[in-house]
């Protein structure tokens, strides 16, 4: 048993949490929108909208089909640094690098050349993505092996990553509307890169022997078998597709149903991750007292019915547009935070369920799910949302297709909530037995 981490050693540990989420903010929010801004706003246009979304999808896909394949490398890694150092080491500069790339298109108008630069770069962006964050939050379980240490370094991990999320929203959108998307870039870049690194002060492995793994084919067939593993699986993704929605949609829902201009984008985020962060504490202090499904079913009822809310900006007699978007956007917050903090420390459940019956530890594998369905989630997004705008309108004046993408996501959770009905593991591998009627054993 390791002993308690120290607040310091926690804090860099997490440190690559913000760094990340600052990448994936930036990435997430402003993208589409750089690349197919409304026609109205006298933005260059380097892309058709569903161009960029279909060649997003292509990238997140691409993301997703080689996240467990990285979930394995790092597994099976034996080197003097460790399993996962050498990613976070050698992979974070590239990711540092390709984003800066993605904000300086070759052409200043639509063209084809564009597109291929496109989809070079953020193919690029999104491996060495992956060759970082999945090693990372692989991590986790051997940082803390039990519960409660779990729960507690999720809600700092979270913390951090909020915080993250905080100053990529903040600076991007700032940065973005006056010293423009490439100032953004490099800012985000050196400082995600110097977060990450800083990590590698603070990251343990495990002190117990780790089992040699068994063939690729074979590792991944015992993973597809465990079928709690495929309710959370299954579940994050209807929840991974919702959110990056949300993201996407952001920019859109500020500028054309709200009237503000691109920088009041930040003001949204703030409201949104400040939640997140103040209500990090309390949904750590409920998982030690009540079953982390019970909590992640609140949240996710909780995320829907706010979604649900924003649809209605600008609609309500009596409401000015403004105070109305702010407060249903932060509505969000404290249920995400929620999610985030409860989905990442239940992995690890299911870490300890796999180890049950086949002693072997896939930490990487199973905690390449976020990473998988994150990659996924963001292609169908950018598919939907396109289409979305495209067919019912995303201008000043007919706003219609920007609202449905709020409703979408609403159903999207709540679907996630249905397939989560399923899950039944145990916050402990004492309270899984009792579930299974193993006993002690």
């Amino acid at each position: 048993m390791k002993p308690a981490l120290s607040l310091r050693h926690i804090l860099l540990y997490s440190g690559a949490s913000a760094g990340l989420n600052m990448m994936n903010v930036t990435v997430a929010t402003w993208l589409l929108y750089f690349y197919s801004p409304p026609a109205d706003l006298g933005r260059i246009q380097y892309l058709p909208v569903t161009w960029v979304g279909i060649l997003m999808m292509i990238g997140s896909l691409w993301n997703a089909f080689i996240d467990p394949l990285i979930g394995y490398w790092s597994d099976i890694t034996r080197s003097r640094w460790g399993r996962r150092r050498p990613f976070l080491l050698f992979a974070a500069p590239v990711a540092a690098i390709a984003l800066v790339m993605l904000w300086t298109p070759p052409v200043k108008a639509s063209s084809p050349l564009n597109a291929s630069y496109f989809l070079l770069v953020t193919l690029t962006f999104y491996t060495a993505f992956s060759l970082v964050g999945i090693p990372y939050d692989a991590s986790l379980p051997e940082m803390a092996p039990i519960p409660q240490m779990r729960v507690t370094l999720s809600m700092w991990k979270n913390i951090l990553g909020l915080i993250g999320i905080l100053v990529g929203s903040v600076t991007g959108s700032l940065l973005f509307s006056t010293l423009g998307p490439l100032a953004m870039g490099w800012m985000v870049a050196t400082a995600s890169l110097i977060s990450i690194w800083l990590t590698l002060g603070g990251l343990s492995e495990t002190i117990r022997p780790i089992e040699p793994l068994v063939g690729l084919r074979e590792n991944f067939g015992a993973v597809l078998r465990n079928q709690q593993f495929l309710i959370l699986f299954t579940s994050t993704l209807c929840m991974q597709v919702a959110y990056a929605m949300l993201l996407a949609n952001l920019p859109y829902f500020v500028t054309l149903v709200v009237g503000a201009d691109a920088g009041s984008v930040s003001l949204f985020q703030v409201v949104v991750v400040a939640l997140m962060v103040g209500s990090a504490p309390l949904w750590a202090w409920l998982g030690q007292r009540h079953a982390n499904r019970k909590l992640l079913m609140i949240s996710l009822l909780g995320m829907s019915l706010a979604c649900s809310l924003n649809a209605t900006a600008g609609l309500v007699p009596g409401f000015l547009v403004l105070p109305y978007a702010i407060s249903t956007i932060a509505f969000i917050g404290p249920f995400l935070g929620g999610y985030f903090v409860l989905a990442y420390a239940m992995m690890g459940s299911v870490v300890d369920y796999d180890e049950m019956f086949t002693h072997c530890r896939r930490e990487a594998v199973y905690y390449s799910t976020f990473s998988f369905t994150a990659g996924v989630g963001h292609s169908l997004a950018v598919l939907i949302l396109p289409l979305l705008l495209q067919h019912y309108g995303y201008t000043a004046t007919n706003p219609l297709g920007v609202r449905l993408a709020f409703l979408a996501s609403s159903l999207l959770i709540l679907l996630a909530a249905l397939v989560f009905t399923g899950y039944w593991l145990g916050d402990t591998p004492a309270q899984t037995r009792h579930a299974l009627g193993l006993g002690d054993r």
